[in-house]
């Protein structure tokens, strides 16, 4: 009879097995045995260096009361990989959204693996970690009212490791408020700098502890307003000279750098703020042509830059481009080999898998699913 070895092993060394495996297997592994489960749940384990390679995020509308969140993993390719062959994607969980409807599609933003999804119609917030299959929701955090666009940002401050949900609208006026998982309980902050400024609803990102957006004063000059989550105050930085015909003016961080990307004359250009908030740091860094398919009037957002400078987008079709840096050409990738029809309403975004527990939380109501 064959003895089993993980029995008399340490837990610490069969932890370290464990975590060299890829995290879908690591999700697999749970369902072997109660202490296995115990241990790849335990904080230790999570704490450890999984490695955890991006992933893509999908979600799309499936019928009048629900939306589906798919994750998806994919691995960094060499140019002449991504030439022969196109992105492989393996879904890794999937899980429905109660209540999401055709008008009401979920937006979603990420931080160390989790995501918070919201309607842009109904106030519906969900936290979520489609890995270990768990989710809490909150509440609104104002009495809803229609007029009121609400958009939200969600990180984690880098000296006390809280984790943060924001709520602002997108109007410019009240409410501003702050949500701190684990308290149960939203709290008012004052916009300062960032009062009276329109947001754009989609243009937001995480970096360096704080949360972004684009934002427009009573002179419609645009800023990008940060929301510091340790200190919970607004401050606004200069954005680079855009002109002002460039349409679709998005950000995104590439190596923990801020980025702002638009369409401009058949063109992709892409700045990156080489400095934090050091505003004469803005490099133009990519002037991608579109001349080869018909993006002047797509919404183009570059959801991923690969370590040799190639730049993976999405221009809100049925497909994603890839650029290639070392032979400036663009080229068509095929789109999930799951997607139901030409007429999915989907949307997309780079996601990091993690292992962390919504119990570590502990006073909200996790559900697992």
């Amino acid at each position: 009879m064959e003895q089993d070895l993980f029995k008399i092993l340490p837990s610490e060394l069969t932890a370290n097995i464990l975590s060299r495996l890829p995290l879908r297997s690591i999700s697999i592994s749970k369902c072997v045995s109660k202490p296995w489960l115990n241990l790849l749940q335990s904080d230790d384990f999570v704490k450890s260096k999984i490695k955890t390679p991006p992933a893509v995020a999908r979600l799309i509308p499936m019928t009048e009361n629900s939306t589906q969140c798919t994750i998806f993993g994919f691995k960094d390719q060499d140019e002449a990989d991504v030439e022969s062959h196109a992105l492989h994607f393996r879904p890794l969980t999937d899980l429905d959204i109660p209540h999401g409807n055709l008008a009401s599609i979920y937006r979603a933003r990420q931080t160390n693996g989790l995501l918070l999804l919201y309607s842009s119609v109904e106030c519906y917030i969900y936290i979520c970690n489609p890995i270990t299959r768990q989710y809490i929701e909150l509440c609104c955090p104002v009495e809803y009212i229609s007029i009121y666009v609400l958009s939200f940002g969600f990180g984690v401050s880098k000296i006390s490791g809280q984790y943060k949900v924001v709520c602002i609208n997108v109007f410019g006026s009240d409410p501003y408020s702050v949500y701190t998982l684990g308290t149960g309980t939203w709290r008012r902050v004052e916009p300062g700098p960032a009062s009276g400024c329109k947001f754009d609803f989609h243009a937001y990102v995480e970096c360096n502890g704080n949360l972004h957006w684009i934002a427009y004063d009573s002179a419609k000059i645009f800023w990008i307003c940060a929301f510091d989550l340790e200190t919970e105050c607004f401050s606004t930085l200069a954005a680079p000279t855009v002109d002002e015909l460039a349409v679709d003016v998005k950000l995104n961080v590439w190596r923990d750098c801020l980025c702002l990307s638009y369409t401009l004359d058949h063109k992709v250009v892409i700045w990156l703020m080489k400095e934090y908030q050091v505003e004469e740091s803005w490099t133009m860094k990519y002037q991608i042509s579109t001349i080869d398919f018909a993006w002047n009037t797509m919404n183009v957002c570059p959801i991923k830059i690969f370590e040799n400078g190639d730049v993976l987008m999405y221009p809100e079709e049925m497909c994603f481009i890839y650029y290639s840096n070392k032979t400036r050409t663009n080229r068509l990738i095929g789109m999930l080999t799951d997607a139901t029809s030409e007429d999915d309403i989907s949307s997309f975004m780079i996601y990091t898998p993690s292992l962390f527990s919504l119990k570590n939380f502990g006073v909200e109501n996790v559900i697992s699913f």
